[in-house]
């Protein structure tokens, strides 16, 4: 089923994920955080004018591409020029992103070599609120946060897009764009001639207020206290970092603190996860994510996967070689294949869910991009066994019962907690793929000028 005279659909499947583009499409809409889901959406239906931009409604993957693209071949992994492996050669820069430094070094570049006038992307504002704010000079992209994985409320960024005259670059996540896109294209044309660049990430799952709860109680912290939150920093992967009022810090690793598997596994993420099929972010100019690769894992601060889809994407970041801002290698596109595994690239889980979703009568967004069937597609027990714990999850969180879901990951859900290790050490230390001929990892003489 899939609802699109309004959001109703949405609000009873919980798939908002918070972009706004609603809000915009319809005076009427006000998107606030659910009590019980912890998530950013509607509180009312609104109208089929805000229906038509909803990514939670339906995505025109093709039409935006070549809106945005035009001319371009589009692949199962969206319009492609080239991909890289890249890192910033700021080690204090780096070490903070965690990921390769590449995206705040790409926004430094841009605004002070005049490319653009201003940048939209996330800042803080206080405890776990983060909004978008404009970014006028070089210096002060220093200051912005790294990444935000726990759902947030991106309205501001399409109110900046509208209000701020000059050429803009706006860093986001997938979803965030399919909305922006949505609705530009369809309600305010105007506005694209300001989009300079847009920088995307490959996205890591949104997640929902719930998981900061529970961490509150793994850790010993009051969420209503918190002044400051950052998951990323000190190397790759990071760490969650917490800071409550009184100056109190809680750390936990996010590779291994068990605490944190709990509270940051598939089933505390938005509904819209589930079914997302662009964690490649198809729409941005230049993606920028982690690069989990075997040939890789030598890495001491971060390596960044970089797809650049335009010529200006190729051009800025051969900029930063050439400036000595970054080292980059160029590689195929083998490796987002790797990096992100066929479960993700292909949406190969995302696609059998939402067929399951729609047989079962729930709302579902209709997202049918590039790379649907170029997958296998998860089998139908495996979602089905996936939606009967989830609901079970979300009831649990609705209740707050944080302290039993981690014992059930410690003693239902142990088997495979620990099989997502053994696999991670199979595939990355051990490179069973490379050992049976499945694919050649990336020499490591290539990677001079990383650390």
């Amino acid at each position: 089923m899939n609802v699109t005279s309004d959001l109703s659909g949405v609000i009873s499947s919980g798939m908002c994920i918070g972009c706004g583009a609603c809000e915009m499409a319809d005076s009427s809409v006000k998107v606030s955080l659910s009590p019980n889901r912890l998530i950013y959406e509607p509180e009312s239906a609104g109208s089929a004018a805000a229906a038509s931009v909803c990514p939670a409604v339906a995505v025109d993957y093709e039409g935006l591409q070549n809106y945005l693209f035009p001319g371009a071949e589009i692949g199962p992994f969206g319009v492609v020029r080239s991909v890289h492996l890249s890192q910033s050669t700021n080690n204090g820069r780096n070490m903070k992103a965690s990921s390769g430094g590449l995206i705040k070094e790409l926004l430094r570049h841009l605004l002070s070599s005049n490319q653009i006038d201003g940048v939209i992307a996330l800042d803080h504002v206080d405890g776990i609120e983060f909004a978008a704010r404009l970014v006028s000079s070089a210096d002060d992209v220093d200051t912005l946060p790294g990444s935000i994985y726990h759902n947030l409320k991106q309205t501001p960024a399409l109110q900046l897009l509208r209000d701020t005259p000059g050429r803009l670059a706006v860093v986001a996540i997938p979803c965030q764009l399919e909305g922006l896109y949505a609705w530009v294209k369809q309600m305010a044309p105007e506005l694209r001639e300001k989009i300079t660049i847009t920088i995307g990430l490959l996205c890591g799952w949104q997640y929902s207020h719930h998981s900061i709860n529970a961490m509150g109680e793994y850790l010993g912290y009051n969420p209503e206290e918190i002044a400051d939150i950052s998951y990323r920093g000190g190397g790759p992967v990071g760490k969650l970092t917490v800071t409550t009022r009184d100056e109190k810090v809680f750390t936990a690793s996010r590779r291994v603190d068990f605490g944190y598997q709990v509270a940051f596994d598939r089933h505390f993420n938005t509904s819209r996860c589930h079914v997302c099929i662009n964690h490649s972010n198809f729409l941005a100019d230049l993606v920028v994510g982690d690069a989990w690769l075997p040939s890789t894992v030598f890495t001491k601060t971060g390596i960044s996967l970089v797809v650049c889809r335009t010529a200006l994407a190729e051009t800025a970041l051969q900029s930063l070689v050439d400036s000595g801002s970054c080292v980059s290698i160029q590689v195929g596109e083998d490796e987002i294949r790797e990096s992100q595994t066929d479960r993700v690239v292909f949406g190969e889980f995302a696609y059998a869910y939402a067929a399951y979703l729609r047989e079962i009568g729930l709302h579902t967004p209709e997202l049918h991009g590039p790379n649907e069937g170029f997958g296998t597609l998860k089998p139908r027990r495996q979602v089905t066994k996936f939606h009967r714990e989830l609901v079970r999850k979300q009831s649990l969180m609705a209740a707050r019962r944080y302290k039993y879901m981690k014992l059930r990951k410690a003693t239902l859900e142990l088997r495979g907690y620990i099989m997502r290790y053994v696999r991670w050490f199979m595939v990355r230390i051990l490179r069973v793929k490379s050992l049976s001929g499945q694919r050649k990892e990336i020499s490591r003489d290539r990677f001079s000028g990383f650390s």
